[in-house]
């Protein structure tokens, strides 16, 4: 969608239009539920997180101060919602992309290291998986980042090198363990 069309109908949304709302998540909806999915581990987890979502924007999309920003909006929404799935439910794993991550990482992807990938995900940290997978899958750069966790840009770009290379170090160790 091109960025004035998107402006447009963020406006009009804004001023209460349903079909504008609609067709915002209409362009938004795939990836959405996409990322919800990866969050949850679960196809019905991640629908009534991107339902919850959905709600919460439509109830605030007048509280939405820059139209432009309206992608990471639902974003920041979404992750605040899957966090709380994730804690309604106790669910502790997430799945990635493997080729995304083990070309992240600059390794081969094959059915051990996919294994190991998931391990090593499950032991870090919440808001660092979250960051990796924000940026890995969707290709957000830390500007949006910082935006969406309330962040400065560098604190974001420290944040991922450093759980870039946690993760890297997690899995040396355990082809080494091999």
């Amino acid at each position: 969608m091109k960025p004035e069309d998107q402006k447009t109908l963020v406006r009009r949304a804004q001023a209460g239009d349903a079909d504008a709302f609609g067709e915002l998540y209409a362009d938004l909806r795939h990836d959405l539920f996409r990322f919800a999915y990866y969050q949850t581990s679960s196809p019905h987890l991640a629908e009534d997180a991107v339902s919850d979502c959905v709600l919460l924007a439509f109830q605030n999309i007048r509280q939405l101060k820059k139209a432009q920003s309206v992608r990471s909006w639902f974003f920041s929404i979404l992750l605040n919602c899957c966090r709380r799935k994730q804690r309604e439910k106790a669910l502790q794993t997430q799945l990635l992309d493997i080729e995304d991550c083990c070309r992240l990482l600059g390794q081969e992807s094959d059915p051990a290291s996919h294994a190991a990938l998931h391990m090593a995900l499950r032991q870090l940290p919440d808001a660092d998986r979250e960051l990796l997978l924000l940026s890995v899958l969707f290709g957000y750069n830390s500007k949006e980042l910082a935006e969406m966790t309330g962040s400065k840009s560098g604190t974001v770009r420290s944040r991922l090198s450093r759980t870039k290379d946690t993760l890297r170090a997690m899995l040396r160790e355990g082809d080494e363990q091999s």
